[in-house]
């Protein structure tokens, strides 16, 4: 993590300790609060520490998982991106993951509303037999509303070499055939460092699209109209039951 450290930065370092994990928080844009620690396993609340998510607001999230540590994320409630008036406003995260970390971190729906224009991206080093979960739902507007703009960018690395790379480009005032069309919902599970359990798990016939990153694990996708219809916390609940269950 050696780009600068701003006001607005939210760190959360977790390294294993002898009786609790050794836990280091600053909170910024975006408050960290310990949950729960043993040796080796933190889980730390993440929620907004004010307003978000304003035009010009830059929001950025500094994870580093020690060698042999877990740590989950949860976020406490959904973010919504509100009209920036002519401003952008980012939204940052970079992970590291040391040699057999394992990092899981449940996102709560981003909600990008009518004027919003946001640029998202996550980049992740994963070490040697590490392994990252992630939960994300996107969605284009409020009830009623088409939905701004947003550029979500994706990038996960493992000893150095790309296992995914992702770029989504959407604005819900030029829906654009064969990415959401007229749906408003990307709902994503995002599993990579670890092969799920059940190799060949039957989600296709539920209108669920499944790809598989080169490197090892599982992009589980649905795209629909409303969050609901897409919802996938027993995917995302199959998958972290068997992530944590090596803590």
């Amino acid at each position: 993590m050696t780009d600068a450290v701003t006001a607005s930065t939210t760190v959360v370092q977790v390294a294993a300790g002898a009786d609790r994990a050794r836990v280091v928080l600053r909170s910024g844009a975006i408050a960290a609060r310990i949950l729960e620690r043993r040796p080796r396993y933190a889980r730390v609340g993440l929620v907004a520490a004010g307003a978000l998510l304003l035009g010009g607001d830059a929001v950025d999230l500094r994870i580093s998982v020690g060698a042999d540590c877990t740590l989950e994320l949860e976020d406490i409630g959904g973010t919504v991106a509100y009209d920036g008036e002519g401003r952008r406003a980012s939204w940052t995260a970079r992970i590291e993951i040391g040699d057999r970390g394992i990092c899981t971190w449940h996102g709560q729906p981003f909600v990008i509303a009518d004027g919003a224009d946001v640029d998202r991206r996550t980049d992740a080093e994963l070490g040697d037999g590490a392994a990252l979960l992630l939960r994300e739902t996107l969605i284009l507007g409020r009830v009623g509303e088409r939905g701004g703009a947003i550029r979500a960018r994706t990038g996960v690395t493992v000893q150095g070499t790309p296992a995914l790379i992702e770029h989504l480009d959407v604005d819900g005032r030029s829906p654009i055939p064969g990415v959401l069309g007229s749906d408003r919902v990307l709902d994503s599970v995002v599993l990579i460092g670890r092969e799920p359990a059940e190799q060949d798990p039957p989600w296709r016939t539920s209108g669920i699209a499944v790809l598989r990153p080169e490197r090892g694990g599982l992009v589980v996708r649905s795209v629909v109209d409303a969050a609901h219809l897409g919802d996938l916390a027993t995917r995302w609940g199959a998958l972290r039951e068997e992530l944590i269950h090596e803590a």
